[in-house]
């Protein structure tokens, strides 16, 4: 996460581990997630939604081009910052990819967001991300 420094990424302030746990503190997202507010608005309109998906794209868009497979996009991991804007966070099943396209082979993820790529177990690429 230190090396993904993006706008539309949350932040990771600093990081230290003691014997029992390891101790991550990131930026504040006051409004949230994306879950929380769907469920507080019912929907969106057509152009929050798009606001949030061109968000969406470039913070992907930058966690690719690092090569790190996500591989856990969900409405739970989209977090909402006070101005607004999109913060992707939960990194905990990304995947350093060493190589464009490589397909990741492990099986992994949130059953309702899965990717067909994953339910068939043929592994993921970037593009599963974005299913």
């Amino acid at each position: 996460m230190k090396q993904l420094d993006h706008p539309y990424v949350l932040k990771l302030l600093y990081c230290f581990q003691t014997p029992d746990y390891m101790h991550m503190v990131m930026e504040l997202c006051e409004h949230g997630d994306l879950s929380m507010q769907l469920d507080m608005h019912q929907y969106f309109d057509e152009q929050l939604a798009r606001f949030i998906a061109a968000e969406l794209v470039l913070a992907m868009e930058h966690v690719h081009k690092k090569q790190v497979l996500f591989r856990d996009l969900k409405p739970e991991n989209i977090l909402i910052d006070s101005e607004g804007h999109i913060r992707l966070a939960d990194f905990g099943l990304a995947k350093q990819n060493e190589r464009s396209n490589h397909v990741a082979q492990s099986f992994c993820g949130s059953p309702a967001y899965l990717a067909p790529e994953m339910l068939s177990k043929a592994g993921v690429t970037e593009s599963g991300d974005m299913y």
